[in-house]
């Protein structure tokens, strides 16, 4: 629930986001204004003209969407980032096998395990926004800070780790905790608070003192922990 504090003209303005904390782009925004008002927007950004009241914007792309109240009580020029959660993968297939298994027969048992499931699925749901947004904190800051990271040269980078040795202990870790193998794509969402570049930077140092190995494997790459 978005307070702003009262008159009359006022715009909303904002970012949708996925779950990796990325703009969402090719999304379709809508607020039940009167009339309504509705835009696929390209970019992830979004704009409306609203006056005092309680609205409800929703965002939606493919299967996917959010709602979320926001109520205008001033006039002037408001900030508002969305947070949609795309597919839920095992939690959709869970759904559906049990959809498979326990609904062919319309009854009260079927509905309480339909229940059940949704029930289920909201939770995990829940659980892994708060998880987000304990791990990297506020939205807007992250996102300041990412785009702060994406201007840095590699001399910067490399200053940067030299400064904080602690980040390379870091990777390690992770990698032992997936038993000494992960992708590098998952490396990055668990390090999401560092760029692309300063986590090839470390892997590389990693891979030039036999620490790790990193091996190809489709588009990605693979990095094996070193006995």
């Amino acid at each position: 629930m978005l307070t702003i504090p009262l008159v009359s003209a006022s715009t909303l303005t904002g970012t949708v986001y996925n779950d990796d904390l990325n703009v969402e782009q090719d999304v379709l925004i809508e607020i039940n204004s009167t009339p309504t008002q509705k835009l696929l927007s390209k970019d992830g950004e979004y704009q409306f003209d609203l006056s005092v009241g309680i609205y409800l914007l929703t965002v939606r792309k493919g299967l996917t969407s959010t709602q979320e109240t926001v109520r205008i009580v001033k006039e002037g020029k408001f900030v508002y980032d969305v947070f949609l959660i795309p597919s839920l993968g095992e939690e959709t297939e869970l759904w559906s096998e049990t959809n498979n298994d326990y609904f062919a027969e319309e009854d009260d048992s079927s509905n309480i395990v339909r229940n059940v499931v949704v029930g289920i699925i909201f939770f995990l749901t829940f659980v892994r926004i708060i998880y987000y947004r304990k791990k990297y904190g506020s939205l807007r800051l992250f996102r300041k800070k990412v785009k702060k990271e994406s201007k840095k040269s590699i001399d910067e980078h490399k200053r940067d780790l030299d400064n904080e040795p602690g980040h390379t202990d870091k990777v390690l870790e992770i990698i032992e905790k997936h038993d000494g193998r992960i992708s590098q794509k998952k490396l990055r969402k668990e390090m999401l608070y560092l760029s692309e570049a300063k986590i090839s930077l470390i892997l590389t140092e990693l891979e030039h003192k036999g620490k790790i190995e990193k091996v190809k494997k489709g588009r990605g790459n693979v990095i094996l922990l070193k006995d």
